[in-house]
């Protein structure tokens, strides 16, 4: 799992709940949390944030109810 290892996850959270400076694993993907915001649909969560895979800033559509990993160094 890249850097991030399986015994730096600190917790699961669902998409609905995620805030801006979490750190959350997206398929793979370890991402410092930097915008999140909502859509028209309800159920999609928009999730921009640094990941640690790309070193680039990436952009996420979530379903809200889907549960994502949240990880510490």
């Amino acid at each position: 799992m890249n850097a991030i290892e399986n015994e730096n996850i600190i917790d699961t959270i669902s998409a609905d709940t995620i805030e801006v400076g979490d750190q959350i694993i997206i398929d793979g993907d370890p991402i410092e949390v930097t915008y999140v915001g909502e859509t028209d649909d309800l159920d999609e969560i928009i999730v921009k944030g640094f990941s640690h895979e790309t070193g680039d800033r990436e952009t996420y559509s979530l379903f809200a109810d889907d549960y994502y990993d949240v990880w510490s160094l």
